[in-house]
């Protein structure tokens, strides 16, 4: 991946950190330590993705630490953390969704 596309994944990381402690301030002012947890859980490695080249790690974000927070949100009486994720996280995630897909080598046929 170019130094261009690391350098935008990283400031698009650093954003997803600023809306994720909104929603971290949404959940504790609500008292909802479910919700915490599963905003920390989601959260806890980007910042140290920011400056990572090694693709594996942002590949295990978005496949499994990524997957897991929006499947945890679409759970039926989530509502309001669905809407939260959708305003505040996808604009962020839409964009990485390329950049992410860009870092997968090359497949090689035996």
């Amino acid at each position: 991946m170019s130094d261009e596309k690391l350098a935008t994944l990283d400031t698009l990381y650093s954003q997803l950190l600023t809306v994720g402690f909104i929603n971290l301030r949404e959940a504790s002012a609500a008292g909802n330590t479910e919700w915490i947890a599963a905003e920390i859980e989601f959260l806890h490695n980007v910042p140290s993705l920011i400056g990572e080249k090694n693709h594996h790690r942002h590949e295990y974000f978005w496949e499994k630490e990524r997957t897991t927070y929006l499947q945890w949100t679409s759970t039926p009486g989530r509502e309001t953390q669905r809407s939260r994720a959708h305003t505040f996280h996808d604009p962020f995630l839409k964009e990485m969704a390329p950049l992410i897909a860009s870092m997968k080598p090359p497949k090689t046929h035996d």
